[in-house]
């Protein structure tokens, strides 16, 4: 706790697993992963597809969307082509940027793009695609690293507890082991969105976002039936979303899963 704020961060809200219940206290930071430029022009064949779909109204909108989930969630050159390949072979581009946007915030593969969205057109809702992908992939939970191993993991120049993490992270989502993706990013110093693509996943962020969450706030949303880790989950939900906590909180008390808050807020932002 500090000065009465309490940092959550994304994947490890009850501060359980990788860090035995230290306290490490850091800086907000961004999702960013590093300062490659990003590249947001669209293919000709993209365009001239989009444009058959669309009234010139819609086109721009469209396109726009595109661009704007390119530049937010950073998007690498690897999985733009991906991305446009789907648009090229048929596939609406709000599936696509909701599929998308989906397994960037759940770590997930490019491998498992496609999958998302022909389940989607196979007549299932999103909230149901969703929790069909979250009951098939393993919750994520921070492993618990032998003491002497992680502190010499945090004396290593060069490595920081979000490296850590992160490594810890994509391990889990590949299978492969926490040492050779830290060894992988310091022998070779790359990006962690190097790292990230490397391995098909599409989230290569630098670090990972933390939600600032007052005592009174807790106190306030919380109730006999919602807890402060309920409150907690809603919080880091609505960061990820760009929604207000309140509202969040408000649809999750009234008994809305993860996965239909999540798909109503997508809908909404790619299909409205």
């Amino acid at each position: 706790m500090l000065a009465g704020i309490l940092i959550w961060q994304f994947d490890n809200l009850s501060g359980r697993g990788l860090f035995k219940n230290e306290s490490i206290a850091t800086e907000e930071s961004s999702t960013r992963s590093w300062n490659e430029a990003v590249n947001t022009e669209i293919s000709s064949d993209v365009l001239e597809q989009l444009q058959e779909e669309s009234d010139s109204a819609t086109y721009e909108l469209q396109v726009n969307r595109l661009k704007n989930l390119i530049t937010a969630l950073d998007v690498h050159e690897k999985f733009k082509q991906e991305v446009e390949r789907l648009i090229k072979e048929g596939h609406s581009l709000p599936d696509v940027l909701i599929a998308y946007e989906f397994l960037y915030q759940s770590y997930g593969r490019m491998q498992d793009l496609e999958p998302l969205i022909k389940q989607k057109e196979d007549g299932k809702e999103w909230d149901a695609v969703f929790t069909d992908y979250n009951r098939k992939h393993e919750t994520y939970v921070p492993r618990s690293f032998d003491s002497e191993y992680l502190e010499g993991l945090l004396k290593t120049p060069g490595v920081t507890p979000d490296d850590i993490m992160l490594a810890d992270r994509l391990s889990f989502v590949t299978d492969t082991e926490v040492k050779d993706i830290l060894e992988d990013r310091l022998e070779s110093d790359k990006s962690w969105k190097q790292i990230a693509v490397e391995l098909n996943v599409l989230n290569g962020s630098s670090s990972l976002p933390r939600v600032q969450i007052t005592e009174e706030e807790l106190a306030a949303f919380s109730t006999d039936t919602f807890t402060e880790d309920n409150v907690a989950e809603a919080f880091v939900l609505a960061q990820k979303l760009a929604e207000t906590p309140e509202s969040v909180v408000e649809l999750m008390q009234a008994g809305k899963s993860e996965e239909a808050i999540m798909a109503a807020s997508y809908s909404h932002k790619y299909s409205s």
